[in-house]
Parts: C-alpha cells; sequence; structure tokens
C-alpha cells in the first residue's frame, strides 16, 4: 500500500503539470478580416474605443466653421459606403473645437461639425438610428492650442467604429 501511496502523488503531479500547459484560448477579434481590411484601408486606426478616423485628415475645419465642400461630403460617404458594404453600421461622429472663443460657443460648434458629417454618412447609406452625434467642444484636444497649427488640428471630428451588437 505504501508504494502506491507516492505514485498517486506523482501521477496527480504530472497531470496539473499537463494540465497547466494546454493551449490557452484567446479572445477572438469581433471583426472580420475584410472589415479590418477595409477600415485599414479607409484610414481608420484600432484604439481602445474601436477603431477611429479623425476627420482632420480628410479636411479641417476653419476656425469658427462648420461646413464641409461637396467634395468632402462625398470622400465621407464613400467611406461610409464602404463600410456599410462589409457590416459596418453602428458609428459615432464626435466632434471637436480649438479654444478660441467660449465654452458653450465651442460645445456648439463642435455638435454642428458633428452633426455636418454624420449628414455626410447617412448620405452614404448609415442610417440615421445608427448613429450616435456628441459635440465635445474643446474637452478632447489632440494638439495645443497655444499654436495655430495645434488649433487647426483640434477643430476635427472623430468617426468611431465601435461593437456591432
Amino acid at each position: 500500500m505504501r508504494r502506491r501511496f507516492p505514485l498517486f502523488w506523482v501521477t496527480l503531479g504530472a497531470a496539473l503539470l499537463l494540465a497547466g500547459c494546454q493551449t490557452i484560448q484567446r479572445p477572438t477579434s469581433p471583426w472580420t478580416q475584410q472589415q479590418v481590411a477595409t477600415l485599414r484601408a479607409q484610414g481608420f486606426e484600432e484604439t481602445t474605443r474601436g477603431w477611429e478616423l479623425s476627420v482632420s485628415d480628410k479636411l479641417l475645419f476653419g476656425s469658427s466653421d462648420s461646413n464641409i465642400g461637396p467634395k468632402e461630403q462625398s470622400a465621407i460617404a464613400n467611406i461610409a459606403s464602404a463600410l456599410k458594404s462589409v457590416g459596418l453600421l453602428k458609428l459615432s461622429a464626435e466632434g471637436h473645437a480649438d479654444s478660441t472663443g467660449n465654452a458653450a460657443y465651442n460645445l456648439t460648434l463642435s455638435s454642428k461639425r458633428a452633426h455636418v458629417v454624420a449628414d455626410a454618412l447617412i448620405a452614404g447609406g448609415i442610417r440615421s438610428e445608427d448613429l450616435s452625434v456628441v459635440g465635445l467642444g474643446t474637452q478632447a484636444p489632440v494638439e495645443s492650442n497655444a499654436t495655430a497649427t495645434g488649433r487647426r488640428e483640434n477643430r476635427r471630428v472623430v468617426i468611431i467604429v465601435g461593437p456591432q451588437d
């Protein structure tokens, strides 16, 4: 009986060791390869919030301006169409402003910018009920507002593709 006792413990120890070596299941991505390829092709970058495209890369708003031209509207509509073609339908448009003007004005201006981009996304086939639109004013600058270049970069709209539920 005593000889079997150590054999039991050796067998149990070996089983536990091998159990610890089994393959760890990694969480699967919520994005298909085709969706990732489309997002990257359109200029989106993966972030902790999903995939983001800063429209300042494609167009810049003038100071106190919330208008975009036909060329920019068409470019945003094309982005929407590409996203829709791979089943990416739920988007957010997040408007931002530089520090010129007071907080209330900048909040309203950033919201107008986000809505203008949202309208172009709708023109590209995204349903308005699948869009979240928000203006953040000066809350999230990407550059310092101390320089003209920094202020220009902060006058932007970010399009975010998050989980598609």
